[in-house]
Protein backbone atom coordinates (compact mmCIF):
# COMPACT_ATOMS: atom_id res chain seq x y z
CA UNK A 1 0.00 0.00 0.00
CA UNK A 2 1.16 3.61 -1.26
CA UNK A 3 2.28 5.69 1.86
CA UNK A 4 0.08 8.91 2.40
CA UNK A 5 2.39 11.98 1.59
CA UNK A 6 3.02 14.40 4.39
CA UNK A 7 2.36 17.96 3.80
CA UNK A 8 3.55 20.85 5.89
CA UNK A 9 0.93 23.56 6.45
CA UNK A 10 2.96 26.66 6.94
CA UNK A 11 1.16 30.23 7.87
CA UNK A 12 1.02 33.28 9.52
CA UNK A 13 -1.80 33.35 11.95
CA UNK A 14 -4.08 36.71 11.49
CA UNK A 15 -4.31 38.81 14.93
CA UNK A 16 -5.64 42.16 16.25
CA UNK A 17 -2.91 44.85 15.23
CA UNK A 18 -0.76 46.01 18.34
CA UNK A 19 -0.74 49.89 19.03
CA UNK A 20 0.92 52.10 17.32
CA UNK A 21 0.53 49.94 13.79
CA UNK A 22 -1.14 50.47 10.71
CA UNK A 23 -4.81 48.59 11.57
CA UNK A 24 -4.20 46.65 8.00
CA UNK A 25 -0.66 45.56 9.63
CA UNK A 26 -1.72 41.74 9.24
CA UNK A 27 -4.32 41.82 6.50
CA UNK A 28 -2.48 39.28 4.58
CA UNK A 29 -2.29 36.45 7.18
CA UNK A 30 -4.85 33.78 7.27
CA UNK A 31 -7.81 33.73 9.54
CA UNK A 32 -7.87 29.99 11.94
CA UNK A 33 -10.93 29.64 9.61
CA UNK A 34 -8.96 29.47 6.61
CA UNK A 35 -6.12 27.52 8.15
CA UNK A 36 -8.56 24.82 9.41
CA UNK A 37 -10.23 25.30 5.71
CA UNK A 38 -6.75 24.11 4.14
CA UNK A 39 -5.84 21.55 6.00
CA UNK A 40 -9.17 19.88 5.91
CA UNK A 41 -9.49 19.49 2.38
CA UNK A 42 -6.24 17.98 2.15
CA UNK A 43 -6.77 15.64 4.91
CA UNK A 44 -9.97 14.92 2.40
CA UNK A 45 -7.71 14.18 -0.66
CA UNK A 46 -5.68 11.68 1.51
CA UNK A 47 -2.81 13.94 3.01
CA UNK A 48 -1.44 13.96 6.15
CA UNK A 49 -1.23 17.47 7.53
CA UNK A 50 1.18 19.31 9.61
CA UNK A 51 0.42 22.52 10.97
CA UNK A 52 4.02 24.95 11.06
CA UNK A 53 2.63 28.35 12.24
CA UNK A 54 5.58 30.93 11.46
CA UNK A 55 5.74 33.05 14.51
CA UNK A 56 9.54 34.03 14.65
CA UNK A 57 13.10 32.66 14.01
CA UNK A 58 11.81 29.48 16.02
CA UNK A 59 10.43 28.56 12.84
CA UNK A 60 13.74 27.24 11.25
CA UNK A 61 14.42 24.56 14.05
CA UNK A 62 10.25 23.78 12.97
CA UNK A 63 11.51 23.04 9.92
CA UNK A 64 13.64 21.23 10.11
CA UNK A 65 12.12 19.24 12.82
CA UNK A 66 8.94 18.49 10.90
CA UNK A 67 8.96 14.93 9.23
CA UNK A 68 6.99 16.51 6.11
CA UNK A 69 7.15 15.33 2.29
CA UNK A 70 6.49 18.67 0.48
CA UNK A 71 5.67 21.80 2.41
CA UNK A 72 2.66 24.11 1.27
CA UNK A 73 3.66 27.55 1.80
CA UNK A 74 0.97 30.58 2.31
CA UNK A 75 3.24 32.29 4.92
CA UNK A 76 3.59 36.27 4.16
CA UNK A 77 6.33 36.77 6.43
CA UNK A 78 7.33 38.84 9.48
CA UNK A 79 9.27 42.10 9.83
CA UNK A 80 7.08 44.48 7.50
CA UNK A 81 9.90 44.71 4.92
CA UNK A 82 9.79 43.78 0.86
CA UNK A 83 11.83 40.70 1.57
CA UNK A 84 9.69 39.56 4.30
CA UNK A 85 7.34 36.42 1.84
CA UNK A 86 11.03 35.32 0.40
CA UNK A 87 11.81 34.04 4.42
CA UNK A 88 10.07 30.78 4.04
CA UNK A 89 10.92 29.78 0.69
CA UNK A 90 14.91 30.58 1.72
CA UNK A 91 14.94 28.77 4.42
CA UNK A 92 13.23 25.62 2.89
CA UNK A 93 16.27 26.01 0.32
CA UNK A 94 18.72 25.95 3.09
CA UNK A 95 17.28 22.77 4.59
CA UNK A 96 16.65 20.98 1.27
CA UNK A 97 12.91 20.83 2.03
CA UNK A 98 10.30 21.26 -1.45
CA UNK A 99 7.80 23.66 -1.11
CA UNK A 100 4.86 24.90 -3.50
CA UNK A 101 4.87 28.03 -4.84
CA UNK A 102 7.52 30.59 -6.28
CA UNK A 103 11.09 30.88 -5.11
CA UNK A 104 12.37 33.16 -2.59
CA UNK A 105 14.08 35.10 -5.77
CA UNK A 106 10.13 35.62 -7.42
CA UNK A 107 8.59 36.30 -3.85
CA UNK A 108 10.81 39.29 -3.31
CA UNK A 109 10.54 40.81 -6.78
CA UNK A 110 6.65 40.89 -7.01
CA UNK A 111 5.99 42.11 -3.60
CA UNK A 112 7.80 45.00 -5.13
CA UNK A 113 5.78 46.98 -7.25
CA UNK A 114 7.67 49.39 -8.68
CA UNK A 115 10.20 46.62 -9.42
CA UNK A 116 7.85 44.37 -10.92
CA UNK A 117 6.19 46.72 -12.79
CA UNK A 118 10.00 47.64 -14.25
CA UNK A 119 10.37 43.59 -15.18
CA UNK A 120 7.24 43.05 -16.76
CA UNK A 121 6.98 46.88 -18.86
CA UNK A 122 10.48 45.89 -20.40
CA UNK A 123 8.97 42.69 -21.62
CA UNK A 124 6.45 44.79 -23.27
CA UNK A 125 3.64 44.06 -21.19
CA UNK A 126 1.39 47.73 -20.55
CA UNK A 127 1.46 49.26 -16.91
CA UNK A 128 0.36 52.16 -15.19
CA UNK A 129 2.75 55.06 -15.29
CA UNK A 130 3.79 56.60 -12.15
CA UNK A 131 7.04 56.34 -9.59
CA UNK A 132 7.83 55.96 -6.09
CA UNK A 133 9.16 58.29 -3.47
CA UNK A 134 10.31 58.34 -0.10
CA UNK A 135 10.43 61.80 1.71
CA UNK A 136 10.30 63.66 -1.17
CA UNK A 137 11.28 66.99 -2.23
CA UNK A 138 8.73 69.94 -3.32
CA UNK A 139 11.04 69.67 -6.90
CA UNK A 140 10.63 66.01 -7.43
CA UNK A 141 6.59 66.10 -6.47
CA UNK A 142 6.22 69.28 -9.55
CA UNK A 143 7.96 67.13 -11.82
CA UNK A 144 5.75 64.03 -11.23
CA UNK A 145 2.82 66.50 -11.70
CA UNK A 146 4.23 67.53 -14.62
CA UNK A 147 5.36 64.01 -16.33
CA UNK A 148 1.93 62.32 -15.81
CA UNK A 149 0.13 65.77 -16.68
CA UNK A 150 -3.46 65.16 -15.14
CA UNK A 151 -4.71 64.46 -11.62
CA UNK A 152 -6.41 62.38 -10.24
CA UNK A 153 -3.45 59.86 -8.96
CA UNK A 154 -3.23 56.90 -6.95
CA UNK A 155 -0.91 56.69 -3.91
CA UNK A 156 -0.24 53.34 -2.66
CA UNK A 157 2.29 51.46 -0.35
CA UNK A 158 5.14 50.35 -2.64
CA UNK A 159 5.66 46.52 -0.78
CA UNK A 160 2.44 45.66 0.36
CA UNK A 161 -0.46 43.36 -0.60
CA UNK A 162 -4.26 42.68 0.56
CA UNK A 163 -4.71 46.52 -0.60
CA UNK A 164 -3.22 47.54 2.55
CA UNK A 165 -2.49 51.12 2.91
CA UNK A 166 -4.72 51.84 -0.06
CA UNK A 167 -7.87 53.73 1.25
CA UNK A 168 -10.57 56.23 0.34
CA UNK A 169 -7.72 58.89 0.37
CA UNK A 170 -5.47 57.09 -1.71
CA UNK A 171 -7.01 58.97 -5.21
CA UNK A 172 -5.61 62.30 -4.95
CA UNK A 173 -7.08 65.16 -6.79
CA UNK A 174 -4.54 67.98 -6.45
CA UNK A 175 -0.95 68.53 -5.52
CA UNK A 176 -1.60 68.98 -1.55
CA UNK A 177 -3.84 65.91 -1.49
CA UNK A 178 -0.53 64.00 -3.43
CA UNK A 179 1.68 65.42 -1.01
CA UNK A 180 -0.32 64.65 2.32
CA UNK A 181 -0.83 61.44 0.98
CA UNK A 182 2.61 60.17 0.03
CA UNK A 183 3.52 61.46 3.59
CA UNK A 184 1.36 58.86 5.14
CA UNK A 185 2.34 56.29 3.50
CA UNK A 186 6.01 57.22 3.90
CA UNK A 187 5.60 57.66 7.81
CA UNK A 188 2.81 54.79 8.54
CA UNK A 189 4.07 51.98 6.79
CA UNK A 190 7.91 53.05 6.57
CA UNK A 191 8.26 52.60 3.11
CA UNK A 192 8.59 54.38 -0.67
CA UNK A 193 5.07 55.71 -2.00
CA UNK A 194 4.29 54.47 -5.22
CA UNK A 195 2.44 57.32 -7.19
CA UNK A 196 0.62 55.70 -10.15
CA UNK A 197 -2.12 57.94 -13.16
CA UNK A 198 -5.19 56.74 -12.03
CA UNK A 199 -6.74 54.06 -15.01
CA UNK A 200 -10.35 54.83 -14.92
CA UNK A 201 -11.42 51.42 -16.58
CA UNK A 202 -12.75 48.38 -15.34
CA UNK A 203 -10.86 45.90 -12.55
CA UNK A 204 -10.32 42.03 -13.96
CA UNK A 205 -8.23 39.32 -12.09
CA UNK A 206 -6.60 36.19 -13.84
CA UNK A 207 -5.46 32.70 -11.89
CA UNK A 208 -3.31 30.65 -13.19
CA UNK A 209 -1.88 27.47 -11.90
CA UNK A 210 0.53 24.75 -13.01
CA UNK A 211 3.99 25.20 -14.55
CA UNK A 212 5.61 25.64 -18.11
CA UNK A 213 3.29 23.51 -20.97
CA UNK A 214 0.88 22.53 -17.75
CA UNK A 215 0.00 26.29 -17.17
CA UNK A 216 -3.60 26.49 -17.17
CA UNK A 217 -5.77 29.99 -17.32
CA UNK A 218 -8.62 30.73 -14.99
CA UNK A 219 -11.56 32.06 -16.30
CA UNK A 220 -10.70 36.23 -15.93
CA UNK A 221 -12.49 37.24 -13.08
CA UNK A 222 -13.94 41.26 -12.67
CA UNK A 223 -13.98 43.32 -9.66
CA UNK A 224 -17.49 45.23 -9.23
CA UNK A 225 -17.72 48.16 -6.86
CA UNK A 226 -21.39 49.65 -7.06
CA UNK A 227 -21.45 52.43 -4.40
CA UNK A 228 -18.83 54.64 -6.73
CA UNK A 229 -18.43 55.43 -10.34
CA UNK A 230 -15.66 53.74 -12.11
CA UNK A 231 -14.06 57.59 -12.02
CA UNK A 232 -13.81 57.48 -8.53
CA UNK A 233 -13.14 53.78 -7.37
CA UNK A 234 -10.06 52.44 -5.76
CA UNK A 235 -9.73 48.70 -4.78
CA UNK A 236 -8.77 49.90 -0.85
CA UNK A 237 -8.73 47.70 2.42
CA UNK A 238 -12.17 49.52 3.65
CA UNK A 239 -13.88 47.50 0.70
CA UNK A 240 -11.86 44.27 0.30
CA UNK A 241 -12.17 44.30 4.19
CA UNK A 242 -15.72 44.92 4.65
CA UNK A 243 -16.82 42.49 1.29
CA UNK A 244 -18.69 45.43 -0.11
CA UNK A 245 -17.28 44.82 -3.95
CA UNK A 246 -18.88 41.83 -5.92
CA UNK A 247 -16.72 39.43 -7.95
CA UNK A 248 -18.04 38.25 -11.20
CA UNK A 249 -16.38 35.18 -12.55
CA UNK A 250 -16.64 34.53 -15.83
CA UNK A 251 -16.32 38.37 -16.49
CA UNK A 252 -18.74 39.54 -19.38
CA UNK A 253 -16.58 40.76 -21.42
CA UNK A 254 -16.04 39.62 -25.27
CA UNK A 255 -13.13 36.85 -26.36
CA UNK A 256 -11.02 39.55 -27.45
CA UNK A 257 -10.02 41.35 -23.78
CA UNK A 258 -10.39 38.05 -22.27
CA UNK A 259 -7.95 36.48 -24.39
CA UNK A 260 -5.92 39.65 -24.12
CA UNK A 261 -6.00 39.40 -20.08
CA UNK A 262 -5.26 35.41 -20.13
CA UNK A 263 -2.10 36.02 -22.30
CA UNK A 264 -1.28 39.17 -20.42
CA UNK A 265 -1.07 37.18 -17.14
CA UNK A 266 0.67 34.37 -19.02
CA UNK A 267 3.33 36.11 -20.46
CA UNK A 268 3.83 38.26 -16.62
CA UNK A 269 3.67 34.61 -14.55
CA UNK A 270 6.57 33.28 -17.28
CA UNK A 271 8.53 36.63 -17.02
CA UNK A 272 8.65 37.08 -13.30
CA UNK A 273 9.64 33.08 -12.90
CA UNK A 274 6.45 32.15 -11.03
CA UNK A 275 5.66 28.22 -9.99
CA UNK A 276 2.88 26.52 -9.25
CA UNK A 277 -0.02 28.87 -8.57
CA UNK A 278 -0.28 32.95 -9.14
CA UNK A 279 -3.47 35.69 -9.75
CA UNK A 280 -2.55 38.68 -12.19
CA UNK A 281 -4.59 41.97 -11.45
CA UNK A 282 -5.84 44.30 -14.74
CA UNK A 283 -7.49 47.60 -14.57
CA UNK A 284 -8.57 49.01 -18.31
CA UNK A 285 -7.22 52.42 -19.10
CA UNK A 286 -9.24 55.13 -20.72
CA UNK A 287 -9.09 53.73 -23.67
CA UNK A 288 -10.06 50.71 -22.65
CA UNK A 289 -6.57 48.78 -22.85
CA UNK A 290 -5.51 46.66 -20.46
CA UNK A 291 -2.58 47.79 -17.75
CA UNK A 292 -0.83 45.41 -15.71
CA UNK A 293 -1.47 45.88 -11.80
CA UNK A 294 0.59 43.87 -9.69
CA UNK A 295 0.88 39.73 -9.45
CA UNK A 296 0.14 38.16 -6.14
CA UNK A 297 2.15 34.43 -6.21
CA UNK A 298 1.08 34.13 -3.06
CA UNK A 299 -3.05 34.60 -3.65
CA UNK A 300 -5.44 34.12 -0.25
CA UNK A 301 -6.89 31.09 -0.20
CA UNK A 302 -10.09 31.94 2.18
CA UNK A 303 -13.62 31.02 1.17
CA UNK A 304 -14.18 33.81 -0.33
CA UNK A 305 -10.73 34.93 -2.29
CA UNK A 306 -10.40 34.97 -5.33
CA UNK A 307 -8.34 32.71 -6.43
CA UNK A 308 -10.77 29.86 -5.33
CA UNK A 309 -13.92 31.57 -7.24
CA UNK A 310 -11.59 31.95 -10.49
CA UNK A 311 -10.79 27.92 -9.83
CA UNK A 312 -14.64 27.18 -9.21
CA UNK A 313 -15.36 28.76 -12.26
CA UNK A 314 -13.18 26.80 -14.54
CA UNK A 315 -14.99 23.51 -12.42
CA UNK A 316 -11.90 22.99 -9.84
CA UNK A 317 -13.28 22.54 -6.22
CA UNK A 318 -11.62 23.75 -3.35
CA UNK A 319 -9.88 20.82 -2.52
CA UNK A 320 -8.96 19.45 -6.08
CA UNK A 321 -7.52 23.82 -6.06
CA UNK A 322 -5.31 22.70 -3.41
CA UNK A 323 -3.99 18.58 -4.84
CA UNK A 324 -3.37 20.56 -7.91
CA UNK A 325 -1.29 22.84 -6.59
CA UNK A 326 0.48 20.46 -4.47
CA UNK A 327 0.61 17.84 -7.74
CA UNK A 328 2.24 21.00 -9.70
CA UNK A 329 4.82 21.58 -6.90
CA UNK A 330 5.52 17.38 -6.60
CA UNK A 331 5.73 17.42 -11.35
CA UNK A 332 8.14 20.49 -10.93
CA UNK A 333 10.37 18.69 -7.77
CA UNK A 334 10.29 14.84 -9.61
CA UNK A 335 11.50 16.52 -12.75
CA UNK A 336 14.33 18.18 -10.72
CA UNK A 337 15.06 14.96 -9.15
CA UNK A 338 15.01 13.09 -12.45
CA UNK A 339 17.73 15.42 -14.25
CA UNK A 340 19.68 14.70 -11.39
CA UNK A 341 19.18 11.02 -10.46
CA UNK A 342 17.34 11.33 -6.86
CA UNK A 343 14.25 9.41 -6.13
CA UNK A 344 10.84 10.68 -6.64
CA UNK A 345 8.18 12.40 -4.33
CA UNK A 346 4.68 11.60 -3.85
Amino acid sequence: MERKLAIGLVYNLKKPPDDGIPIDAYAEFESAETVDLIANSLQSMGYHVRLIPFEGPSILAELQSAPVDLVFNIAEGLSGGRNRESIIPALLELLGKPYTGSDPTTLGVTLDKSLTKEVVAAQGIPVARGRSFFQPSAEEIDNLVSELKTFPLVVKPRWEGSSKGISTTSLVKNRAELSAEIERINQLYDQPALVEEFLPGREFSVGLIGNGSDLQVFPVLEVVYAEKPLTDFVYSYEVKSGNRETLVCPAPIGDRLSDRLSRLAQQAFTVLGCRDWARVDFRLDGAGEPRFLEINPLPGLSKDSLYPLQARAAGVSYPELLEKIVNSALQRQNNKREATGSGKLG
